[in-house]
């Protein structure tokens, strides 16, 4: 139990830290293998995990980022269609044809929607923020037991998150990120 403690530490902070993982930023293509991969070395008690690099890669992750890339474009579409109401709803009243009752109802009915638009807004933010939280903790309840799985294998005493900005020279073998790619894919789907 011991062993896990300090890997479920590190693993916490790595899960934790990353929400980056899920930002909206394209995932970095592959870069090609010019070289032979790199060997874990036996001996090590420490590994550490590129966990940005696990959520662009990893077939789940890539899943994760696509649903909240469509939650994105489905709020930004709505509240465009909004915005283009209010546009047709300004021109009309900027065009002073109006006057009287129908020109006070246009006004009510600009301000009206320019409080829609800007709870619709605030509205989506939030929604959007939710899943993609709710979107990191499923994703990393997936990673979790298999980084724990590959340390109990490996013998290590814990996992860094090599994302973290914290180390200035990671030895590229001591990276498990590869392996809990492939150990992850090849999870049945659920």
């Amino acid at each position: 139990m011991r062993l896990l403690r300090p890997l479920s530490i590190g693993a916490a902070l790595i899960l934790t830290c990353s929400s980056a993982a899920f930002a909206q930023t394209a995932p970095k293509p592959a870069e090609p293998a010019l070289t032979a991969p790199v060997l874990f070395p036996v001996e090590a008690k420490f590994a550490f995990l590129d966990f940005q690099r696990v959520a662009s890669d990893s077939v789940s992750g890539k899943l994760s980022t696509r649903i909240l890339q469509e939650l994105r474009t489905k709020k930004i579409t709505e509240i465009e269609a909004q915005t283009k109401e209010l546009q047709a709803m300004t021109s009309r009243l900027d065009a002073g044809v109006l006057s009287g009752a129908a020109l006070a109802q246009l006004t009510k009915d600009v301000d009206r929607l320019q409080r829609q638009i800007q709870f619709s807004e605030q509205n989506a933010q939030a929604e959007i923020q939710q899943t993609q939280h709710e979107l990191r903790g499923s994703f990393e309840k997936q990673v979790l037991p298999v980084v724990e799985e590959i340390a109990k294998e490996k013998g290590l005493y814990a996992v860094f998150g090599a994302d973290l900005g914290i180390a200035l020279y990671i030895d590229p073998a001591l990276d498990i990120s590869g392996e809990v790619i492939k150990r992850l894919d090849a999870q049945p789907k659920k």
